[in-house]
C-alpha cells in the first residue's frame, strides 16, 4: 500500500530520497575537499552526481515544498499554532545545540546570537559549524511564507494576488539568475528570494501527485512500471547531463555562475519524485529500501555534523586540495570511512538523544496535519 493514503506511515519514497539527498551532499564536501572546487573539463558522467552533490539541497528544496504543501492541497486547515510548533519542534533544537558548540568553539556569542535569529547568516557564519546553515535559513522564510501563501489560495480575490506576487517574484529570479547579475541581485541568491523556484516546484509536485496520482495508480502493473522507469530514468540521466555539464564549464561552485541550473534540476527531480510516488519503476528496490530509510531519519542531524567533521580532518591533515589527491585511492578511502564513520555516529546519537524526544513531543502535542507525518519533513 502507498504509505501516501495511510495517515500512520511515513512517505517512504520522501524518506528514502532524503537519504539520497544527503549522501550527495557529503560526497560533494568530501570530494571537493580533496581535490578542489575549479572546472574539470574531464568529469566523467559516472561520477558527476557525487562531484556535484550540491544537486542534493536542491532535493532537500523540492521535498521540502512538496511534503509541506501536500495535506493543504488536499484541504487541511491551517492552523498556524500547528504548523509553527511543529516546525520548530522539527528543526530548532539540533540547530540550537549546533549554534551553540560553534559559539563555544569560536567564541564569538553575538554571531551565534545572530544565528540563532537565522539572521545574518553566511557560509563562514561560526566556520565550520555553520557551514550549511544558510539552507537553513531559507528554509525558515519558506515557513513564514507558506501560510499566507495559502490563505490566498483558498480565496478568490486572494488567487489574483497571488498570481501578480508570482509574477513579480519570476521578474526577480530572473535578475537574479543573469550570469552578469548586479551586486544586489547576487546577494539575493542565497535568500528565499533566490530559492522560491525550488519550493514552488515541489509545490507543484504535490498537486499533480493529487491530482493526478489517482489515475497513474489506476493504470496496470505493467504499465504504471514501463511508464515509471522510463521517465524516472531520463529524469535522472538529464540530472546527470546538467551535472557534468556544470562541472566542465563552472566546477563544483557553478551555482555562482549558472544560477539558472537550480530550476532545471529541481524541475527534474520533481519529475523523478512523482515518478517515484505513483509509478513502479523497475529499479524502486534500490531507491526505497531500509539503508536509505534509515539515512533518511538521519539525514538532519548528518546535514548538520558533517562538514564539522571534514574540515576538522582537513585542517588538521593539512589537506592540500588537488587531482594528484584525488589519486591516492587507498589513503583516500580511510579518510572517507573516517569521516563517514564518525559522522554517521554522531548523527545516530543525536537522532536518539535530540531528536527523537522532540519528534516524539510533537507528536503527542500536535498530532497530524492532514494524512501526512511531518517526521518527514
Amino acid at each position: 500500500m502507498n504509505a501516501i493514503g495511510n495517515p500512520r506511515e511515513r512517505l517512504d519514497e520522501c524518506e528514502s530520497l532524503r537519504g539520497i539527498a544527503i549522501v550527495l551532499v557529503f560526497f560533494y564536501h568530501f570530494l571537493g575537499s580533496l581535490r578542489g572546487y575549479m572546472p574539470n573539463p574531464q568529469a566523467s558522467y559516472a561520477t558527476a552526481l557525487f562531484f556535484g552533490g550540491s544537486i542534493g539541497v536542491d532535493l532537500f528544496f523540492v521535498l521540502s515544498g512538496f511534503l509541506l504543501s501536500l495535506p493543504y492541497i488536499r484541504g487541511s486547515p491551517m492552523v498556524l499554532r500547528q504548523f509553527f510548533g511543529n516546525r520548530a519542534l522539527r528543526i530548532l533544537p539540533m540547530y540550537y545545540l549546533m549554534v551553540l558548540a560553534g559559539a563555544a568553539w569560536k567564541g564569538d556569542w553575538r554571531a551565534a546570537t545572530h544565528a540563532a535569529l537565522f539572521q545574518n547568516i553566511s557560509l563562514d557564519t561560526l566556520l565550520p559549524f555553520g557551514l550549511v546553515w544558510w539552507s537553513l535559513a531559507i528554509e525558515v522564510q519558506f515557513y513564514l511564507v507558506l501560510p499566507l501563501a495559502v490563505w490566498l489560495a483558498r480565496l478568490k480575490q486572494g488567487r489574483y494576488l497571488l498570481a501578480a506576487v508570482l509574477l513579480g517574484l519570476c521578474f526577480c529570479y530572473w535578475k537574479l539568475a543573469t550570469p552578469a547579475a548586479s551586486e544586489f541581485w547576487a546577494a539575493q541568491r542565497s535568500t528565499l528570494l533566490g530559492r522560491w523556484p525550488q519550493f514552488a516546484i515541489g509545490i507543484a509536485a504535490a498537486w499533480a501527485h493529487h491530482c493526478y496520482g489517482p489515475m497513474l495508480r489506476s493504470l496496470s502493473v505493467r504499465k504504471r512500471r514501463w511508464l515509471g522507469t522510463c521517465v524516472a530514468l531520463a529524469a535522472l540521466a538529464m540530472i546527470d547531463v546538467l551535472a557534468a555539464h556544470g562541472l566542465r564549464q563552472f566546477g563544483m561552485l557553478q551555482f555562482g555562475y549558472w544560477y539558472a541550473n537550480y530550476l532545471y534540476v529541481s524541475t527534474l527531480w520533481a519529475v523523478f519524485l512523482v515518478a517515484l510516488i505513483d509509478l513502479l519503476p523497475a529499479f524502486r528496490k534500490v531507491v526505497v529500501n531500509p539503508v536509505l530509510h534509515r539515512i533518511g531519519l538521519w539525514s538532519y542531524s548528518i546535514y548538520l555534523v558533517h562538514a564539522v567533521f571534514i574540515v576538522f580532518a582537513v585542517v588538521k591533515l593539512d589537506i592540500q586540495p588537488s587531482d594528484e589527491l584525488l589519486s591516492h585511492h587507498l589513503s583516500n578511502l580511510m579518510l572517507f570511512i573516517y569521516m563517514a564513520g564518525a559522522t554517521l555516529l554522531v548523527s545516530a546519537a543525536t537522532y536518539q538523544l535530540i531528536e527523537r524526544p522532540f519528534l516524539r513531543l510533537k507528536h503527542s502535542r500536535f498530532l497530524l496535519i492532514g494524512k501526512v507525518r511531518e517526521d518527514v519533513m
